[in-house]
């Protein structure tokens, strides 16, 4: 009876240490890729972490680079906006200076007197325009009445 025992335990047995001497080597094999997966994951790791750094200091270059051209932009902007203020005051100042001044305030009445019929002599008489400017301002309304 103990050979049967002995038998049918070795029957038993063997199929599983068969198994086992088969698993051995390819849990080994699996241990060792394991580790290769590892080793090439931390590769790419290591490369993806000097891409990203590399490109953070490209960024960086380019938030300053943006920083500047703001600041000039601002800065041209600023300086456009003082110009504008200035050419307002200085056509504000040349109105004004062409109101109050006696040779336009002259040519104006000529202009008017050309306009109802005045001749040129007249003009040189009443405004105190030379002969040459009585002339040029009734030549300039006959062709302002001719167009």
């Amino acid at each position: 009876m103990m050979s049967n025992l002995n038998e049918l335990f070795l029957s038993h047995i063997q199929p599983v240490l068969q198994t086992i001497d088969k698993l051995i080597p390819l849990h080994w094999l699996m241990l060792d890729l394991a580790g290769l997966v590892f080793l090439i994951s931390a590769l790419l790791l290591i490369r993806s972490r000097r891409q990203l750094n590399s490109q953070l200091g490209e960024f960086k270059i380019l938030q300053k680079d943006i920083r500047a051209i703001t600041a000039a932009a601002l800065g041209v902007g600023e300086r456009v906006l003082e110009l504008d203020r200035r050419q307002r005051r200085l056509s504000e100042r040349q109105e004004q200076t062409d109101l109050y001044d006696p040779a336009n305030q002259a040519y104006e009445q000529a202009i008017r007197m050309v306009q109802s019929g005045a001749q040129p002599a007249e003009l040189v008489d009443v405004c105190g325009l030379s002969e040459n400017e009585a002339e040029l301002i009734t030549l300039m309304h006959r062709l302002d009445e001719a167009s």
